[in-house]
């Protein structure tokens, strides 16, 4: 028997997956936990005719002789077919394991006979590059839950790993008749009353992780009865809150806690932080479930692991320029316009004294000589109402300054000293090229 499988508690990334992959291995019977991703259960109760999943407790394990994973590489959280990896352990030729991935390597990855793993936001893009390929046809219901596959997994392409491929999958599908009208019936179902009363408890109970430079807010609560939901609350959660990265912690009677992370591209990388607690995922998502720590010990596990994974600048002092070039209110303007050439600089505070008293940009200088004041002094045109932001500021309120006040440089002042500058340009550069890690 072929099967073809992927993670438990599924989400659309995994179903979506099976499904592409079962294309590529005629005869291949769809066998998971059983346990499956809340929006995924209300799309399947619709469309279990067209897509039949098995439960593998129901199957003959005995007889797998190529067991094909998509979307997971890590064993612990393949549960529901252990037996076959044993029996593939015990006897390598009784069982071909292919694996198709997208998710960083781990120390508990498979040992499999074929990989397909490359750094895409979503493994169905993966294999709809594959389908593609083959000249494999698919049709529209096929289409739209591909589709769905790759916008969960890619936050409709705004997590960090999001790829040109998965957008390029993406066009190709609605090409092939994805209808975009039942994305988001999918992607955001209505929440029903205890997943509403479980939001509010969310968010009433949030609180921000301290000394980070971006904001990480965490809300653990204690519940006695879990929806298979937990992932769309925390999602509609992250949706409202405005947190560049947000950890919900779910602690049940039984002493087993379910963490479920979401972040901004380019904020924190939540998967790497989360595989530290026995979880995974990527930058923009992830989730772990871990056995006997309290609340407060989770919180702590996750502030410790924010602290290693999150290397990237993320303070104002991490990027600004210095020692920083100054002019006095006096310097000529034709003079200042030399030095800005030669230093490649946009921009200059004005100082007296070591105290800052104003700010002169490079625009202002070229209007004043088009106009035939070159010869007055930089006081003629500075500006006097400076934005200026202390060292230890995070980055996305230097950010939102210059955003708000639309200016392209910030003195950052030590007390009333100029001790560096921030330019719009050192901003862009930490958005387009940092990683998360």
């Amino acid at each position: 028997m072929k099967l073809v499988t992927s993670h438990e508690n599924t989400d659309f990334d995994g179903l979506a997956s099976c499904v592409a992959l079962q294309k590529l291995l005629p005869g291949a019977v769809i066998g998971l936990s059983g346990g499956f991703a809340s929006n995924v259960h209300q799309y399947l109760t619709l469309h279990r005719d067209r897509f039949r999943v098995e439960r593998c407790e129901d199957l003959d394990l005995s007889e797998v002789d190529l067991l094909a994973v998509t979307d997971v590489r890590k064993r612990h959280r393949l549960a529901h077919v252990e037996p076959v990896f044993q029996r593939a352990v015990d006897n390598p030729r009784s069982v071909r394991v292919i694996v198709w991935d997208h998710h960083p390597a781990s120390p508990d990855d498979l040992h499999a006979d074929e990989e397909h793993v490359q750094p895409v936001g979503s493994v169905t893009t993966l294999l709809v590059e594959e389908l593609r390929a083959r000249g494999i046809e698919i049709d529209r219901k096929e289409a739209t839950l591909f589709s769905l596959g790759i916008h969960e997994d890619t936050g409709s392409l705004s997590y960090a790993r999001s790829s040109s491929r998965d957008a390029t999958a993406l066009a190709w599908l609605l090409g092939h008749g994805a209808q975009p009208a039942l994305l988001q019936r999918f992607l955001r179902p209505a929440l029903n009353g205890m997943e509403r009363d479980l939001l509010v408890r969310l968010i009433d109970g949030v609180k921000e992780l301290p000394r980070f430079g971006v904001s990480i807010g965490v809300s653990a609560l204690e519940t006695e009865e879990v929806p298979a939901s937990l992932a769309l609350v925390s999602t509609e959660a992250f949706r409202i809150l405005s947190h560049d990265a947000l950890f919900c912690i779910y602690r049940l009677p039984n002493g087993k806690s379910h963490i479920v992370g979401r972040a901004q591209a380019n904020a924190v990388p939540i998967g790497a932080i989360l595989e530290r607690l026995g979880g995974g995922g990527h930058a923009g998502a992830g989730s772990a479930s871990v056995h006997g720590l309290s609340l407060d010990e989770i919180v702590s596990r996750l502030e410790e692991g924010v602290d290693r994974c999150c290397l990237q600048p993320q303070f104002v002092r991490d990027l600004m320029s210095s020692p920083v070039r100054t002019v006095g209110p006096g310097t000529p303007l034709s003079e200042l316009a030399s030095s800005l050439r030669e230093w490649g600089h946009t921009g200059a505070p004005v100082v007296v004294d070591g105290q800052l008293v104003g700010v002169v940009s490079r625009r202002d200088v070229e209007r004043a000589q088009r106009e035939g004041r070159g010869h007055l002094a930089v006081k003629s045109c500075m500006a006097h109402h400076v934005s200026s932001i202390g060292p230890d500021a995070p980055l996305q309120e230097a950010l939102e300054q210059m955003q708000t006040h639309n200016i392209g440089r910030l003195p950052v002042l030590d007390g009333t000293r100029v001790i560096g500058i921030l330019s719009r340009e050192d901003v862009l550069g930490y958005l387009y090229e940092q990683s998360p890690c």
